[in-house]
């Protein structure tokens, strides 16, 4: 019954994330990253976007809708690139909603980030590029392989901010950076700390890229690149 339960549990998560960033359905074919140049958009369309908030259900408290200032690096948009990225995402695809999007991608951090360390591949598969999932699957068969074990406490995403943000042809990309306050310890099979430390709060700051074909009507954005650099 306890199996049962937990599956029902863990159904009901990949649908809601899959409703939020949605799924890839394997028909695509893997793209390049081009930052496509085109003509500077006027920022009114990138703050219509931001303002333009659809609330996003889900088994938590929804992260409370931000202003433009708070949803990007404003470092990175000296030149207005990003903001510019951003236009031309809107302009391409009239659902894309930067808040919505920036809830999303908050909610899938925490989906991603669990499911690796518990071995979920599953709830991986439909969430990550193909070259991506091959690479988190062999870090979970690598782990496994030596009988060690992995836990993460994610304490709180202190922030997440859009570092990126192009369209190429008909692919969006938007990377986001999130500073994560998290324990994470690696325990061998007698329960030994390998590494890590279950006391300390590591400040780190995770770089993730997300994708999908604008042509597509549901939100079909998926993971394609992550890297990771402690504060």
């Amino acid at each position: 019954m306890d199996i049962l339960i937990f599956a029902v549990i863990a159904a009901f998560l990949v649908y809601r994330l899959n409703s939020v960033l949605g799924t890839r359905h394997g028909s695509e074919r893997q793209r390049p990253n081009p930052f496509a140049q085109g003509e500077p958009l006027p920022p009114q369309a990138v703050k219509a976007a931001v303002r333009k908030v659809t609330p996003v259900a889900a088994p938590r408290p929804v992260v409370q809708p931000q202003s433009f200032d708070q949803l990007v690096d404003l470092s990175a948009n000296t030149d207005g690139r990003i903001e510019n990225g951003l236009g031309e995402i809107a302009a391409a695809d009239s659902s894309f909603e930067v808040n919505s999007f920036m809830q999303g991608a908050r909610y899938a951090f925490e989906i991603i980030v669990t499911a690796y360390n518990r071995g979920d591949a599953d709830t991986l598969k439909p969430l990550l590029s193909p070259k991506l999932y091959g690479d988190f699957v062999a870090g979970i068969r690598a782990r496994e392989a030596a009988g060690h074990t992995s836990e993460v406490i994610i304490h709180r995403i202190k922030s997440a901010r859009i570092t990126e943000a192009h369209l190429g042809g008909t692919m969006a990309y938007v990377t986001v950076s999130f500073e994560v306050e998290e324990t994470a310890v690696t325990r061998d099979a007698a329960g030994q700390v390998v590494s890590g430390n279950p006391d300390h709060i590591l400040t780190l700051l995770d770089v993730w890229t997300l994708t999908r074909d604008t042509r597509h009507h549901d939100p079909n954005w998926i993971l394609i690149e992550t890297r990771t650099a402690e504060k």
